[in-house]
């Protein structure tokens, strides 16, 4: 082999395994919007990357909390919560965005549930000051996934974990 091709392949194999060496720079949060959660949870949802910002969005006021995370400088995911009346179905209200999330299926989480291609979104009866209501969590990822299962995999895992601990931190009981 000459010289030449010799330094191509080689430069060739070290521009791949470099590619293939992207991780994730940045540390993950302990919180989502001010709720605690496992880093386990949420890491299969953040892409790789050096920097990680959290920030509340435009949606928080009131009884509904919003929060954003970016990835170098991209925004990643949505998060929303709020507390809604109880004869309210939240589920129906918000049913296109879930068609444009891809696919919703119903998932067994909280009283009920559904999962997305790009996101999801589930909801528990609870008491909040005295009063029956239907406390909702959604999470929303802006880009679309190589493994649509895995996804829904990761996605189901995270809001079964989030919901009961935003329950809890908003004062909500079952």
């Amino acid at each position: 082999m000459s010289p030449r091709r010799t330094a191509l392949l080689t430069l060739l194999l070290l521009a791949g395994t470099t590619g293939c060496s992207q991780g994730q720079g940045y540390a993950l949060p302990s919180d989502v919007c001010g709720v605690e959660v496992r880093a386990a949870f949420l890491k299969p949802l953040l892409p790789p990357g050096d920097s990680f910002k959290q920030s509340k969005t435009h949606e928080s006021g009131g009884d509904i909390t919003g929060c954003a995370m970016e990835v170098d400088k991209r925004r990643e995911l949505t998060f929303q919560a709020s507390l809604v009346p109880a004869d309210l179905d939240p589920l129906e209200v918000k049913r296109t965005n879930l068609v444009r999330a891809g696919n919703p299926q119903k998932a067994a989480i909280g009283s009920d549930a559904r999962v997305a291609d790009n996101g999801a979104m589930a909801y528990d009866v609870c008491t909040y000051e005295g009063e029956r209501h239907r406390y909702v969590v959604e999470v929303w990822v802006d880009k679309s996934p190589a493994d649509v299962d895995r996804r829904r995999e990761d996605l189901a895992r995270f809001i079964a974990a989030y919901l009961p601990a935003a329950l809890k931190a908003a004062g909500c009981t079952p």
